[in-house]
């Protein structure tokens, strides 16, 4: 039994996101600002706040109880949206003032093709292998009980001849 409704966790989530995403962003805007603003400092803090976003977020789906699921997921949240005042940053700064919307413009591009696009895809690829290894595995388990059981049917307490006794030992 789920000790929290299903849909209302779903509502939850996406409140957590919502707010999470738009005080992360800015966030990690004021944070490289106060780390002074480099393409190193902007790599260092992109790792850091990659690397404990992604943990709290993994560690969130461990949580049986909700409001511990709710606050690991926050946090981790707020850290993996932190990350966008980095990546524009460098996308920013490493070219030059003439060609920067299209720098800005390839970056999102980019997350699209590389994370949006091919996620949903990839997700439905492996729940379909995953769901037929699952089936393949059940079969055969359902199979080997059911070749378990047909061997088994002799009952224990069956009284046997002297002989029929003699060749069950002589199988052996």
């Amino acid at each position: 039994r789920i000790p929290w409704h299903p849909t209302l966790m779903i509502a939850k989530s996406w409140t957590v996101i919502v707010v999470c995403g738009i005080l992360g962003t800015i966030g990690g805007g004021f944070v490289l600002d106060y780390i002074k603003s480099t393409i190193s400092n902007a790599f260092k803090l992109l790792s850091v706040t990659s690397f404990f976003g992604a943990i709290f977020c993994f560690c969130a789906f461990l949580f049986k109880k909700e409001m511990g699921f709710i606050i690991f997921f926050a946090v981790g949240e707020l850290l993996v949206f932190a990350t966008q005042a980095p990546v524009n940053f460098v996308c920013l700064h490493c070219v030059e003032p003439s060609v920067r919307p299209l720098s800005m413009a390839m970056s999102t591009v980019a997350i699209h093709i590389f994370g949006d696009v091919p996620s949903s895809p990839l997700v439905g690829v492996l729940q379909g292998s995953s769901y037929i290894a699952l089936t393949n595995f059940m079969k055969i388990s359902v199979n080997r009980v059911a070749e378990t059981k047909k061997a088994n049917t002799t009952p224990l307490l069956e009284t046997k001849t002297d002989e029929e006794v003699a060749t069950s030992l002589r199988d052996r």
